[in-house]
Parts: C-alpha cells; sequence; structure tokens
C-alpha cells in the first residue's frame, strides 16, 4: 500500500513552520509573495493598499481617500511552482538561532531570499514541487481573527479594538479622515467617536441581541454566557461562535446600529464567508466573489483605519482561489482536528506523563468499544436513545388531535369563548377522517 501527502492544514503559524516561508514582515503573505501590499504604521505593519487588485483604469485607484496618495502599483503577480523552486534555490542552508558564526545573533536574510527562512522537508517527495495548493489557509482561523477584530472595533472594546489612539495618529500622519484625528482639550487628549464604533446604546442594544437569540439545539453555545454582565461587550468566543456570529448574527444585529454604508459592508463580508462554507463550491460563484472580494476590502479601507487591516484581513482575499483548487472548504479547515485534539486531552490523567496518559486512553477506549459491541441490555453509545427523544406518546383517538412533539411545561386550561368553540368545532369536524360516515 502507498500514500501520498495531498496538502497540510494548519493554522498560520504553522503553516508557517511547515513551509519555510515566514508570516511576519512586509512580505507575509505567502501567495502575493514579494508583492504583498503592506505599510508600516505605529508599531506594527498594516497590510493595507487593495487598490493594487483594482483594475488600472478604476477610478478608486486616483481617489485620495484611502491613504492620501494615488495607487499605481500594478496588480501582484501570480508565482507558478515555478518560480517558486527558483526562489528556493537562492536560498542560504543555514544554522538556526543565535551561533558564534554570525556573531552571536541570528543571520539575517539576504534581499535575494525574500521570506524563505528554509526549503520545506516535504520537497523531498517527487511530486511536491508540481503542486498547486500545497498549504491551505485554515478558514476556521481566519473566520475567527476577521471576526474577533470586527466585534472589537464595533464594541470598542478596550482589549481587542483596533480602533487605538497610535491608530488615530496614523491617520494624522497619512493626512485623511482629519474629523477622527487626536486634539488636545486643556490636559487631556480627546478622541472623537467614529462612525464605525457603537454608541454606548447601540452596545448595549447588539449584546441584548446576542443575549436574546435561541438556537435550535447542537446548532450553536449558549450565547447568553458570552455576554458581559453590563452588556458592554462579548467574552469567551470560541471559533464556532464567530463561525455562528459571522454568517447569522453579525449582519442582522448591526443593521440599524451603524450607517448603511458601514453595515451594507459588513454583510457583504459575512454573506462571502458564508458562500465560501457552503457544503457545495461553484467555480463560477468563487470566481465572482474573488472580484468582489477586492471591492469589500477596498471599502472596509475606507472605513477603518490602517492599522485594522492585519494579516487575516488580507489572506480573506485568496479564499476563493484556495477553494477554486481544493473544494469545499469542510474538508480543508481544523474543526474536525481540533475537536479530535480535545477527545485525546480528555484521556490525559497525569499531567506528568500525557503522551502515556493519552496512549493508555485510547487503548481503554477501543477495548470498550470492541467490548460493547456484545452487550444488548446495557446502555452504551450505540444504542442510547437521542437527547431529544420525545419517546411514544398514546394514539388520541381522533387523528387531527396526534402529535409527534414532547409538551414542555405545566398544562394549562384556557376557557373558549362561543365564536372560538364554534371554530374549533369547524376545524375539527372538516379534518377529521375518523367522522365522515357521521357527517353524511
Amino acid at each position: 500500500m502507498r500514500a501520498a501527502l495531498l496538502w497540510t492544514v494548519n493554522d498560520f503559524p504553522a503553516r508557517s513552520s511547515l513551509s519555510g516561508w515566514s508570516g511576519q514582515g512586509y512580505r507575509a503573505c505567502p501567495t502575493c509573495n514579494e508583492d504583498t501590499p503592506s505599510m508600516r504604521v505605529i508599531g506594527k505593519t498594516a497590510y493595507f493598499g487593495h487598490r493594487r487588485f483594482l483594475a488600472t483604469n478604476h477610478h478608486w485607484r486616483s481617489n485620495l481617500q484611502f491613504d492620501g496618495r494615488t495607487e499605481r502599483k500594478r496588480p501582484p503577480r501570480r508565482f507558478s511552482t515555478t518560480d517558486i523552486l527558483e526562489q528556493l534555490r537562492r536560498v542560504k542552508t543555514g544554522i538556526p538561532g543565535k551561533h558564534p558564526n554570525y556573531g552571536g545573533v541570528k543571520r539575517k536574510r539576504g534581499d535575494d531570499e525574500l521570506n524563505w527562512r528554509k526549503k520545506s522537508i516535504f520537497y523531498e517527495l517527487p511530486y511536491w514541487a508540481t503542486i498547486e495548493l500545497k498549504h491551505n489557509l485554515d478558514v476556521m482561523h481566519i473566520e475567527k481573527n476577521v471576526c474577533d477584530s470586527l466585534l472589537g472595533t464595533l464594541l470598542a472594546d478596550p482589549h481587542k479594538s483596533k480602533d487605538t489612539d497610535n491608530a488615530r495618529r496614523d491617520l494624522a500622519k497619512l493626512g485623511i479622515r482629519h474629523e477622527l484625528h487626536l486634539f488636545e482639550d486643556g490636559n487631556k487628549l480627546m478622541k472623537p467617536a467614529a462612525d464605525y464604533t457603537f454608541s454606548k446604546a447601540n452596545r448595549r442594544k447588539f449584546c441584548r441581541f446576542i443575549r436574546s437569540v435561541k438556537f435550535p439545539d447542537g446548532f450553536a453555545s449558549n450565547m447568553s454566557k458570552k455576554v458581559a454582565q453590563n452588556d458592554s461587550r462579548l467574552l469567551g468566543l470560541k471559533s464556532h461562535d464567530c463561525h455562528v456570529i459571522m454568517q447569522r448574527l453579525l449582519p442582522v444585529g448591526c443593521r440599524s446600529l451603524v450607517t448603511k454604508n458601514i453595515w451594507s459592508t459588513i454583510v457583504e463580508l459575512c454573506t462571502f464567508f458564508k458562500q465560501l462554507c457552503a457544503s457545495t463550491v461553484n467555480v463560477s460563484d468563487m470566481v465572482e466573489a474573488q472580484k468582489q472580494l477586492v471591492l469589500i476590502l477596498c471599502k472596509l479601507e475606507r472605513i477603518f483605519p490602517p492599522a485594522f487591516f492585519d494579516i487575516m484581513i488580507h489572506l480573506v482575499l485568496h479564499l476563493p482561489d484556495e477553494a477554486i483548487l481544493g473544494g469545499p472548504v469542510h474538508m480543508r479547515w481544523m474543526y474536525p482536528f481540533e475537536r479530535y485534539l480535545k477527545r485525546l486531552k480528555d484521556y490525559v490523567r497525569n499531567a506528568a506523563k500525557p503522551e502515556g496518559s493519552i496512549a493508555e486512553g485510547y487503548v481503554v477506549d477501543e477495548a470498550l468499544t470492541f467490548c460493547s459491541r456484545y452487550f444488548d441490555d446495557v446502555e452504551m453509545r450505540f444504542n442510547r436513545p437521542d437527547r431529544n427523544d420525545d419517546g411514544m406518546h398514546p394514539t388520541r383517538q381522533l387523528s387531527v388531535f396526534e402529535s409527534q412533539c414532547k409538551p414542555l411545561g405545566k398544562q394549562s386550561y384556557v376557557e373558549l369563548d362561543n365564536n372560538d368553540r364554534d371554530k374549533a368545532e369547524f376545524y375539527i369536524l372538516n379534518n377529521s377522517p375518523e367522522l365522515e360516515p357521521y357527517l353524511k
């Protein structure tokens, strides 16, 4: 029997380690390669400037509201597998970490090495160099990071908001959006309220909306537990919580709380994620989504400050291309692996020996699963009823009263007036086949 490595599925830091292309710096995007749109802002690198992906005659290229400059750069090139191999031939084999040969410091990469730190060991496979999609961008982590950035900025979360004082100083440095610049009022530094953040009253409305939502059993976690007690922000969101919020709640919840151009752009972004995560993907739809994503990101650049655009926001642009090459995302994201790792972690009983605990727990689980198939009178995972099994209910004399649902709560009696009683009798007489012989 032979096996082949099709692709890898990792979060972005692990992807950088496997592929050899560093996910930091001005060229952090592995798809755009050396043409990654980036700029330096205060304290970080922002991946800003998606007007490059527009047509050369698009009117937004000459609009100064984005960054105060006209965009003249051509769209980033598409690097073939041959181009990647040529880049890897220029990568020098060095000793990792600090070494006396380099003066006791880490060796600096040369300009011709770009962001390559090493040549991946996977290139020893004879077919690996010809594969176009080698390392998948994980949609699960990208969606969560985008959701955290949006919610943190909309709710003005002091720990997660991208609308910081330095972000406002970046706007002043670029000479754009003067109404958002910091200003001094006496001895205080004032930060004007932005259109892309909720007011205090609107924050309460949005959080109460999230708290009040009810989902079918097993669809999502209890969202009411994710809302802070003062209804000011959301806490402890997991990856699947962000998945549900992005595709179901955020497009509805923010509609009346911000201006139309802001919520319409957010809705377009959420709609793309919903389309991307569908069980079936159409190639023509992904090609069209790729074009729309460029416009969506450009609209976001006119709304949020440059500090909002970390690498995760930029990587959204390349998800349609990977969907065309690799197919639906439910075969290429981290959800099944994360859930299985949670199962393995539950096997650990001795924190000092986690590997042995996992191995022993796995063997015990396999043995119990094998033995349980020979028991008929014992409740097991294979024969236990569903959590929401309503069971069998006694059959009513008339079929119109039959129900497959289990009643909840205490019984209550309602007295009908003459009008309601006549309507009920009319419905029963005309919808009960058992009474037809008596009505003839």
